[in-house]
């Protein structure tokens, strides 16, 4: 019979998970290969940002469904001893497992669940990334830079991308375009105009695939200068009515507008140096993600020292 403690096997279920499943934007960019997306021309994002965040997901989930399948029934069989089971009935061994061990399989469970949760909204802002990189968008990326730089700069802990950039936000808040990814709103949503508030910046855009926003909530968000941003097909499904709810393709066409202010900018010594700090900061972050890596080099070579 396995000996081990409530605490020991929750411990092993994390440690097991970090080994046995690819990290979210991995996942995603792995994805993106394969699927073509790195060989397409810039303006295929511009119309076809909603299939491409619809395409991504469900391959991603394909991927992901068979190995937590696996990772499960491994981790299952980790409270198991073989040789005491080999005495039992299949019934016998079923009826003992679960009477034995109900706190450990819904440890288990619960951390399946919470972990689905936690990679979907890491996925879902790595595919919005990839999509503004495909489409040649210059911007920068909390994952990347990291939470508590972005806070430092008073683009809060909700804001996820920032276009033009960290730097451009700095110099000119009202011409940058931010970006907060939720897959779904629920309760948190309050947390978003608190945050905006706090940024001092025009708007803020909030991508979501939330089925299930109230009116209420939508105009709320609006009122606060927050553009609920989401599929052509969730749009036209749940929101058809409501023209205050923006598609992913008019988010590239904003982001993409908003580069003309940039475009005959001077930028100091000081400010390309730290532009250059930034983005080597991430290249460093995407050594195996080539595309990724490309688009921040390119970026580089642009800054005028």
């Amino acid at each position: 019979m396995a000996n081990i403690s409530l605490d020991e096997y929750k411990n092993l279920v994390k440690e097991k998970r970090k080994e046995g499943f690819k990290q979210p934007y991995d996942l995603v960019y792995d994805n993106f290969i394969t699927l073509g997306y790195d060989k397409v021309p810039k303006e295929f994002f511009l119309s076809n940002a909603s299939e491409v965040v619809e395409k991504l997901r469900n391959s991603c989930w394909s991927e992901f469904q068979p190995l937590e399948k696996d990772f499960t029934s491994k981790m299952l069989k980790e409270l198991v001893d073989d040789e005491y089971i080999k005495t039992l009935t299949p019934i016998e061994a079923i009826t003992w497992f679960v009477e034995e061990f109900p706190e450990h399989i819904y440890a288990l469970t619960l951390s399946n669940t919470q972990s689905r949760r936690s990679r979907a909204g890491k996925e879902f802002e790595s595919i919005i990334e990839l999509i503004l990189i495909g489409a040649g968008i210059s911007l920068d990326s909390q994952g990347n830079i990291g939470k508590q730089e972005f806070v430092n700069k008073g683009l809060g802990k909700l804001v996820d991308l920032v276009s033009q950039g960290v730097l451009e936000y700095i110099v000119n808040k009202r011409n940058t375009v931010l970006i907060s990814a939720k897959t779904t709103l629920r309760e948190r949503w309050q947390e978003v105009p608190e945050e905006m508030g706090r940024t001092g910046a025009r708007e803020m855009f909030l991508a979501t695939l939330d089925t299930s926003i109230s009116s209420d909530v939508l105009n709320t968000l609006y009122e606060a200068n927050i553009q609920v941003t989401t599929t052509k097909n969730i749009k036209e499904t749940y929101y058809s009515d409501n023209e205050r709810v923006l598609t992913f393709e008019k988010l590239v066409e904003i982001c993409l507008d908003n580069v003309s202010h940039w475009k005959n900018f001077n930028y100091t010594v000081e400010q390309n140096e730290q532009m250059i700090e930034l983005i080597t900061k991430q290249i460093e972050k995407h050594q195996n993600h080539k595309f990724v890596e490309e688009y921040y080099d390119e970026r580089l070579k642009n800054i005028k020292k």
